[in-house]
Parts: structure tokens; sequence; C-alpha cells
């Protein structure tokens, strides 16, 4: 599953949202959001100036996420089907 943030660049789609660049659903930003905090946990380094001490590692996964830092790439069903 680490697999889902970080495996590529965005792929642009006309869906998305342009506040939130990518994300085409609030699933999705929530999936990817728990990734990434998962990732700061366990010792990650932010890619915003943050303060440790004000900020959660959810709250800097979703100001990455809004501001197009984390980059990702869908996984297709067939991809899922064959990993399961």
């Amino acid at each position: 599953m680490a697999g889902i943030v970080e495996v590529s660049s965005n792929i642009p789609d006309k869906t998305s949202s342009p506040q939130w660049p990518g994300i085409v659903s609030r699933f999705q930003l929530v999936i990817l959001a728990a990734h990434r905090s998962k990732q700061l946990l366990q010792g990650a380094q932010p890619r915003i100036v943050v303060d440790r001490l004000k900020q959660r590692n959810t709250t800097v996964a979703l100001e990455e996420l809004k501001r197009g830092l984390i980059l990702f790439k869908p996984i297709a069903v067939e991809e899922v089907e064959t990993v399961a």
C-alpha cells in the first residue's frame, strides 16, 4: 500500500477541482491524506514549512495535497485485482 502515494506524477484530470489538483473525490483525498500522514509519522520530511508543535501530521498531509506537492498515480482496477 505504500506505493499509492508518490508513485509517479499527477495525472491531469478535467474533473478535478483546482483547489485539490488531481483529486477526483473526497474518498480519494482521505486515502491519500492517510497514507501521507502515516509517512510523516514514520519520519518522512514534510514538503512545507511546519511548526511540529502546532500542526499535526494530518493537517500537514492535507496541505501538501492541496498545494499539489504529493505526486501520485491512481491504480487501475486491473492492477488491484492482480495484487489481491
